[in-house]
């Protein structure tokens, strides 16, 4: 199967069916947005539950997707990915003897939720993305303001509080704290705000595609969110998702002045909530006194943000003192599930592993591991090309939101459910885009 939908192969049928399966990806999706919001304010007892919320609706989908056939079952990728999960949980269980609970949370991990990124790319229409694209601006009007008020509560406030309902989020410069919105990290507005920005520059440079005051709305949204989030990786995320104009002024040059007007149009916006707002010009002050203290430790914005990246990648090449089956089996190296060991009463060797690119060689050893690294390579790879190839038709829709998802389809640490939770949507979301 070509990685690039084909309209006449795949084009959803109007049945009911269908429509069913695209009810619950939004609930899914609203689910993806809230999940946060449920463990920390909501139903904080049941925190560590609610990390497989959506587990049991994505099931659904599969099933509903089974009856109809269009589970993606002869998918190239799901294949390679369902094989080395399959050899995966073998070898947990006979070599490393992992607790076949802490096994299943690892294929949740690296399998459950892939396959919906198929099925959304087979049966969401450009009508449905679109619609997508205009919950994610919309929100964003709300998501920014609990970001504001969050930049602006206390440490120790409920609306600062970590999931679980104690603790707050981590800190930032000028005795600020990252903010996290509805999500349950910083990390998780970082993804939002890339697709955020995605739709943002599609509505600037389509007349027509989104309604004029949601780009400029989304556009407001997004920059105040920047500077009052604390963290240097929600414009860093968002400067890849501009970064992807480069590869829209190669293959089309011609275009250059809707680039310039999107451009114009993002600087338009900035100028007005700088002189407007005092919060952003508070923000502002903030954010460069948080790059002033990093870049003491890490250097300046470039070269953090590229030795990061660096570390990520050659994580692997130090890790020469695995053994070929790993450690101690799937699942063991998430933070869930080093905590299910301990409610387990298991001795880890291990715990949590930070590094994405690590995680799987710790956990299954260099052949199983390598090859679930083979698989991210190969998947953001053709979905790289499916967009170039997009651009080359006039649609310029998805390779906006690759640059969205496709860093973190590469190097995301799925074992973070939000993060997981991105991956499977937003490269679902980028397929489905790049049909004409």
């Amino acid at each position: 199967m070509n990685f690039e939908v084909d309209n006449k192969r795949y084009a959803p049928k109007l049945n009911e069916d269908y429509e069913i399966i695209k009810k619950l990806i939004w609930i899914y999706f609203i689910l993806l947005l809230t999940e946060g919001a449920l463990r920390k304010w909501f139903l904080p007892g049941l925190s560590q539950a609610l990390l497989i919320i959506r587990d049991p609706l994505v099931i659904w989908i599969y099933f509903l997707a089974f009856q109809q056939n269009i589970f993606p079952s002869e998918n190239k990728y799901i294949s390679l990915l369902t094989k080395t999960t399959i050899v995966a949980c073998f070898t947990s269980i006979i070599i490393n003897q992992t607790h076949p609970f802490i096994i299943l949370y690892g294929i949740h991990t690296n399998y459950l939720h892939i396959p919906l990124a198929f099925i959304m790319g087979r049966i969401l229409t450009r009508t449905d993305v679109l619609n997508f694209g205009k919950a994610f601006l919309l929100g964003g009007f709300f998501m920014t303001w609990l970001v504001a008020e969050q930049f602006q509560a206390e440490r120790d406030g409920i609306l600062n509080v970590a999931a679980g309902g104690h603790g707050f989020q981590l800190e930032t410069s000028g005795g600020k704290l990252r903010a996290s919105g509805t999500f349950s990290f910083v990390s998780g507005i970082v993804y939002y705000y890339c697709f955020a920005v995605s739709f943002v520059i599609y509505g600037f440079i389509t007349k027509g595609a989104l309604p004029r005051w949601m780009v400029y709305l989304g556009a407001g949204a997004t920059l105040l969110a920047m500077v009052t989030a604390g963290s240097r990786s929600v414009i860093a995320e968002c400067l890849q998702v501009v970064a992807c104009f480069g590869f829209l002024a190669y293959i089309k040059p011609n275009e250059f002045g809707k680039i310039a007007f999107s451009l114009l149009g993002f600087i338009l916006v900035g100028s007005i909530l700088y002189s407007q707002i005092d919060l952003f010009e508070e923000g502002i002050k903030f954010l460069g006194l948080r790059f002033e203290e990093a870049a003491n430790t890490e250097g300046n914005p470039f070269e953090a943000y590229f030795i990061r990246y660096w570390h990520i990648i050659r994580a692997p090449y130090d890790l020469t003192w695995v053994s070929f089956f790993g450690l101690e089996g799937l699942g063991t190296g998430t933070r869930a599930g080093v905590a299910l060991a301990a409610k387990l009463g298991i001795s880890t060797k291990i715990g949590f592993v930070e590094t994405p690119w690590s995680q799987p060689i710790i956990e299954n050893g260099i052949l199983i591991g390598c090859t679930f690294l083979f698989w991210r390579i190969w998947i953001t790879k053709s979905l790289f090309v499916a967009c170039i190839q997009s651009i080359k038709k006039g649609n310029y829709l998805p390779i906006f939101l690759f640059g969205a998802c496709g860093p973190v389809l590469l190097t995301g640490m799925y074992g973070q459910p939000t993060t997981l939770g991105f991956v499977a949507f937003g490269t679902g979301l980028c397929l489905a885009s790049t049909k004409t």
